[in-house]
């Protein structure tokens, strides 16, 4: 059986999306005809929530690791075909401390990773911040990693202490580790985003990825949900360029494949990889919305979307949402308004005047 192509999704700084585009990738590459297992390795278990599995599970990766659980007890489902995850629990909090009582500690999911018959195209790796035990068995069983990072300033600081890390690994765990690539996520078009960018890219070269996730406000709304932002919007801007970055995946592995004389199928394409996407999505609202009156169904689905928010919060919310998604609109209104406000007030100014004026030739 043909080992799975492992891809690791780590950067030392919290807060990049490392999550998002975990599961995102995941699904995506589901959606391109791919079979995948996550495995989640952060305590917060994100991954595991956002792909629709109990993150209250009696069993995940801790067990895995500590308790030598087989996979086949531990891997579970999801409502995507193609797509099961090895799920992080509420345990997996304390693992480092056991992890560094066993012998080779950081070869511990490389170990798993060569005995299990996972039966899939791909693993991807859901990485914790800094670089700890679990992170280090990330990269010494990967064949590849991706460095999500944002184009601030801090995050560049944390991409340039990444690097290193990778460096390390790839010197010594790992000397088959590649760098798949840099990808751009929660991305603006202002001056200073595209300055960090420009840098960024001058620095690394090809390495970085043309494709780059922008800041969408369905991705807020995807994760309230709890769900990847290709299955919740799957045309959103964020859906849409997560899509592209996994067909940009799949091209940049099929060229390293090909340079081993190893041939890879082809994907499905990007339309019958949206049209299963937007399956995924009709099929997510049905199971939450079974038969039942319209109003009912659309109460489930609000569930499903918002959580147990309360009509009011969900309002609240939709108020936000509508206010950040027509800004440049509404400021050019308020613009207009004190406008003219202004001009009624210069020209009841100068009506008042015009009364003085009169009143004081009156009394002469």
């Amino acid at each position: 059986m043909t080992k799975p192509y492992v891809v690791a999704v780590f950067n030392q700084k919290g807060g990049i999306s490392k999550t998002t585009t975990s599961t995102n990738l995941a699904v995506c590459l589901a959606a391109y005809g791919k079979s995948v297992v996550v495995i989640d390795l952060d305590s917060q278990a994100d991954s595991t929530k956002s792909l629709g599995v109990d993150s209250k599970l009696r069993q995940g990766v801790f067990d895995l690791f500590i308790n030598r659980i087989p996979v086949g007890e531990v891997i579970q489902p999801t409502p995507f075909e193609g797509v099961r995850v090895i799920p992080s629990t509420y345990n997996l909090a304390g693992i480092e401390l056991k992890l560094s009582e066993l012998q080779n500690s950081q070869r511990t999911l490389s170990a798993i990773l060569a005995t299990a018959e996972l039966d899939c195209d791909y693993v991807v790796i859901d990485c914790p911040p800094a670089l700890g035990i679990l992170p280090l068995n990330a990269l010494a069983a990967a064949n590849a990693v991706i460095i999500p990072v944002t184009a601030t300033p801090y995050a560049n600081d944390g991409l340039l202490r990444t690097l290193p890390s990778i460096k390390y690994v790839q010197e010594g765990l790992n000397k088959g580790l590649l760098l798949q690539g840099v990808l751009f996520t929660i991305h603006d078009r202002d001056k200073t985003a595209r300055r960090i960018a420009d840098l960024i890219r001058a620095r690394l070269g090809g390495t970085v990825y043309r494709s780059q996730i922008p800041r969408d406000t369905m991705v807020i709304e995807a994760a309230t949900a709890a769900l990847p932002v290709c299955i919740y919007a799957p045309r959103s801007a964020a859906g849409l360029a997560h899509l592209d970055f996994t067909a940009e995946f799949l091209h940049r592995h099929a060229t390293t494949a090909a340079k081993s004389a190893e041939m890879l199928s082809l994907p499905a394409s990007r339309e019958a990889a949206l049209d299963r996407l937007l399956a995924w999505r009709d099929k997510v609202a049905a199971a939450a919305a079974p038969a039942a009156g319209v109003r009912d169904r659309k109460d489930r689905l609000d569930r499903l979307l918002y959580g147990d928010r309360s009509r009011l919060e969900r309002w609240h919310l939709a108020l936000i949402h509508f206010f950040i998604d027509n800004r440049l609109g509404l400021a050019l209104l308020v613009l207009a308004m004190l406008a003219s406000a202004a001009i009624l007030v210069g020209a009841g100014l100068q009506g008042l005047r015009h009364l003085w004026d009169g009143a004081s030739i009156g009394a002469f």
